[in-house]
């Protein structure tokens, strides 16, 4: 009796590690990291007491002049970034270098800023971009208030070539200036596309107020979170600011100096358990931790050029979904919406392709506007979240190549959203850009690709293990990879039943073997 006690341990052991096995791959536990939070920036400077904003603002220009006239460095600066120029030098994939940005790079969205300008520059941080003589070398058009205004009153025109409106008291907003909010920064990020959360559907509004934003939308924005400041993680430098965006940067990588990464904080092993730690080499932070987006308002995931146009009565109209948002449009088609969204998911390396008005595209594929670069075997390769975009538009069916179409514009001037004539609007464009339209008008399924980095879930929140390792699981997607608990592949499995028979059987016979050996060393 005493020796089958003994042999007791023997036994277990096999299926101790088994136990301890399941307990690696359990949930997707995390300890409660310790960040050093970055400090906020302050304004320690009160701009009231300054003669020089004592004086009335006759135009926005006299304004920027006053700011100047003390940061004196600061414009020649800021001429030099990519939220001045709209574009930037870039690594392409082949390594040649282009100027690449919102100026030349074309989405499925409002399509081009070019022959636009008048309303596009409404996020622009300047006054009087109209058209494409606007002069990029005056410092008095830089817009400092739009990024510096403490009051939240300040607001652009809207069709005004950014110049603020008329209903600004620009000599209270000079006067009530400090560090960047994200309110600031929201205004435009967080509206692109035509409205609040249009275009990334991880950037609204929303998170700019405390009452709303709570850690359960955004963990990092939200005041019961860690009630960070945009700025806190896209850090500037004589106005460079950290953050490549995907859609108008080819080469994150190439921008790597300017990257703004999840490891800055949490460090590139934040977990308790080392298998959830070896992910990292294939699985971005955010897939984890960003399983829903669109948390508070709808984000646009359909835009349909070819149904804009029509007319009721004679006049253009809306039709309107249950959820209040826009399901048909004459200026814009047909779209639609969602709400909690669960992304979708690939590999990316941080590289992508441009489309612009030269790129040529195979009218028979639905053309991705922003192709992205990676595969399981790409060592600088992770699985992502994405907002993936889809729509149609306009392209040359005989050039194959897209069009840029002018939509803003007074009544008769051919602008699509007064005249609603797709032959003038697009004529007005390609003129504007000085390239050739042969008037064969055709439209063309696209779709663009918006990694996910904001509305961080609590950790409790994250995707667990089986969401992932399971036949129907979110991976289902990616299909160059074998990935444990959803792919089945015989030999490999059964490989893993006998590895795990033979090891039991070993300990067993082994575990025998002594107790033989002991019994007759007994005897």
């Amino acid at each position: 009796m005493k020796s089958f006690i003994k042999l007791i341990p023997s036994l277990i052991i096999p299926l101790l590690l088994v136990f301890t096995f399941v307990l690696t791959y359990k949930g997707l536990e995390k300890k409660d990291v310790i960040i050093t939070k970055m400090e906020k920036a302050t304004n320690n400077v009160d701009h009231s007491k300054f003669e020089i904003l004592q004086k009335k603002f006759e135009t926005a220009e006299d304004m920027t002049a006053a700011c100047l006239s003390c940061h004196n460095k600061r414009g020649s600066e800021f001429m030099e970034t990519a939220h001045w120029k709209w574009s930037s030098p870039d690594t392409l994939a082949d390594g040649s270098v282009k100027h690449l940005g919102k100026k030349n790079v074309l989405n499925n969205f409002c399509v081009g800023t070019n022959s636009n300008e008048l309303l596009c520059s409404t996020c622009h941080a300047g006054y009087g971009w109209e058209d494409k003589n606007f002069d990029h070398t005056d410092q008095n058009s830089i817009d400092c208030i739009v990024c510096h205004d403490n009051t939240g009153d300040y607001k652009k025109g809207k069709g005004t070539g950014g110049y603020p409106s008329s209903t600004v008291d620009l000599n209270e907003v000079a006067k009530n200036v400090g560090p960047t909010k994200n309110e600031n920064c929201l205004k435009c990020h967080g509206k692109g596309g035509g409205g609040n959360n249009v275009k990334h559907g991880d950037l609204e509004m929303a998170q700019a107020d405390p009452e709303v934003c709570t850690k359960e939308v955004d963990i990092h924005m939200a005041k019961d979170g860690a009630d960070l400041q945009c700025s806190q993680c896209h850090i500037s430098q004589h106005h460079q600011i950290k953050g490549a965006g995907p859609m108008t940067n080819a080469n994150t990588l190439s921008h790597s100096d300017s990257r703004a990464t999840c490891i800055e904080c949490h460090t590139d092993k934040p977990h308790i358990k080392p298998i959830l730690n070896d992910h990292y080499n294939k699985v971005a932070c955010q897939t984890c931790h960003i399983p829903t987006y669109a948390k508070v308002n709808p984000t646009k995931t359909f835009w349909d050029w070819s149904t804009a146009g029509k007319m009721k009565d004679g006049k253009p109209y809306e039709e309107w979904n249950d959820d209040k948002t826009v399901e048909y449009n004459t200026k814009h088609g047909t779209a639609h919406f969602g709400k909690n969204l669960k992304p979708e998911y690939r590999w990316w390396n941080g590289i992508t392709d441009k489309t612009t008005l030269d790129t040529k595209i195979n009218p028979t594929d639905t053309i991705d506007l922003n192709p992205l670069h990676g595969e399981y075997a790409d060592l600088n390769s992770k699985i992502y979240p994405m907002k993936i975009m889809r729509g149609k538009q306009p392209y040359d069916t005989k050039n194959n190549t897209f069009v840029q179409f002018n939509t803003w514009g007074p009544k008769g001037s051919g602008a699509y959203w007064k005249d609603f004539d797709w032959q003038k609007s697009i004529r007005n464009g390609m003129d504007y850009v000085g390239k050739p339209y042969s008037g064969k008008l055709g439209f063309i399924s696209t779709r663009s690709y918006w990694p996910l980095n904001h509305m961080v879930s609590e950790k409790e929140q994250a995707l667990t293990c089986v969401e992932c390792h399971s036949h129907d699981g979110v991976l289902a997607g990616l299909n160059d990879f074998y990935l444990p608990g959803r792919d089945v592949n015989n030999w490999l499995d059964w490989a893993g039943k006998l590895f795990i028979l033979f090891s039991v059987l070993g300990v067993t016979i082994h575990s025998l073997l002594r107790f033989n050996a002991k019994k007759k060393n007994y005897s």
